[in-house]
């Protein structure tokens, strides 16, 4: 007697959680759909403004970082030469 009231008890907790799982469920996915449905317009509005505009605002290089750039292309094309090919070329160590 005792394990059919308890079954019964546990029955019905089991109903009650699948109920308020099944709430939750849709409940979340309406928002997820709303949260999608927002960002799509933020994209079509953002993507109208760059079509209308016709630019986007990017900074310019700094100088010292293109200065610095250089520098290290330079650098790496004295440490690996190349032929006319594009291919490494062998060095070959000094005789002391």
């Amino acid at each position: 007697m005792e394990f059919t009231v308890l079954y019964g008890i546990l029955v019905a907790l089991q109903g009650f959680t699948l109920i308020l799982l099944l709430f939750l469920a849709s409940r979340g996915t309406g928002l997820l759909l709303d949260l999608f449905q927002e960002l799509d317009g933020k994209i079509a509005e953002a993507i109208t403004k760059l079509i209308n505009e016709g630019s986007i605002d990017i900074e310019p290089p700094n100088p010292i970082q293109a200065l610095i750039a250089n520098i290290m292309q330079q650098k790496m094309g004295e440490m690996q030469p190349r032929n006319p090919a594009g291919e490494f070329i062998e060095i070959k160590p000094k005789d002391p």
